[in-house]
């Protein structure tokens, strides 16, 4: 499904945020009126075990958690995000040895016995399921290929980025793909300190209503990109050809399976794996078509970079 071929509206949506319900610093009330005034429609309030629900004037408000399961190796627990349910599990059945409660930071965590398990209990409330940065946690790649009911992944993760560089997991998600999984992928900031989280990253959705329903129906089916920092404006799709407009950026990549790819990066040394349409007064690439002759090709997901070096991501197709 192209998204930009699918009628509606954009709207700019922060799924993963913490307030003091857990491990934030700022009360849902404020949270979410900070990221109005950033320019967002959209937040998911994901605090840990906890469903933190919020009302705010012009903002969609998504109940929502970041839930725990357990991992069969020793050491942290997988966590992932429930978006659109309605309450949370007294007793989710897993090992109890991983459970806790900090009661001065308001922390709890709970575990399900694994993420297949998470994922079919969100999806028994009528939610969607992501797995939550995957490279931060050091998730081997075969928790999320055995999998069941998981919607996506955090393809990029603001605050693991900041605080430690691991807030790319790009090649977990080509791990998936590159098996045959479908899988989607989200950008969020995983805001807990707003003043050096907030807006590092988000995710645009394509909505035919305004509302809660209507993201989660773009979560569950893939009408959104991931971005953190350029905006893809549209992207034509052919058999073996695509066709991209966007903001100012210096590099423009079709990513494909094992070796496949091509790509076309602005300056007089940028390789031209296609065309550059067309380009801003600093020779900024905002749009360009790219081809290639694999008749076999088994995924195709778009990258763009700004000159920055920040990407926004395309679901595949």
């Amino acid at each position: 499904m192209n998204p930009f071929d699918e009628p509606g509206e954009w709207v700019r949506c922060a799924l993963h945020t913490h307030s003091t319900e857990s491990d934030g610093t700022l009360s849902p009330w404020a949270l979410a009126e900070a990221y109005l005034e950033a320019g967002f429609d959209a937040v998911a309030i994901t605090d840990h075990w906890r469903l933190t629900e919020v009302s705010t004037d012009g903002l969609i408000t998504i109940p929502s958690a970041e839930l725990c399961y357990d991992l069969d190796r020793p050491g942290p627990i997988g966590e992932f995000l429930a978006f659109g349910i309605d309450h949370i599990p007294d007793d989710p059945g897993g090992d109890r040895e991983n459970w806790f409660v900090n009661e001065v930071e308001r922390y709890e965590q709970r575990t399900f016995p694994n993420l297949s398990a998470g994922a079919g209990w969100v999806a028994s409330r009528g939610g969607v399921t992501y797995a939550a940065h995957p490279y931060w946690s050091g998730l081997p790649t075969g928790v999320l290929l055995e999998a069941e009911g998981v919607a996506g992944l955090e393809v990029f993760n603001g605050s693991a980025e900041v605080e430690c560089g691991r807030g790319d997991s790009s090649p977990w998600w080509d791990a998936l793909l590159q098996a045959g999984r479908p899988a989607l992928a989200v950008a969020v900031d995983d805001q807990h300190l707003p003043l050096f989280e907030l807006g590092l990253a988000w995710t645009m959705a394509r909505v035919r209503e305004r509302s809660t329903a209507g993201v989660l129906e773009a979560l569950r089916t893939g009408t959104t990109y991931a971005s953190a920092g350029p905006a893809i404006h549209a992207l034509g799709v052919q058999d073996r050809a695509i066709e991209v407009a966007c903001s100012p950026v210096r590099a423009v990549i079709a990513v494909m399976e094992q070796e496949r790819g091509v790509s076309v990066v602005a300056g007089d040394r940028g390789r031209r794996m296609g065309r550059i349409v067309s380009t801003n007064d600093d020779g900024q690439i905002t749009g360009a078509r790219l081809e290639w002759d694999w008749p076999d090709v088994r995924y195709r997901r778009l990258v763009v970079v700004d000159a920055a070096g920040r990407r926004a991501w395309t679901n595949p197709w």
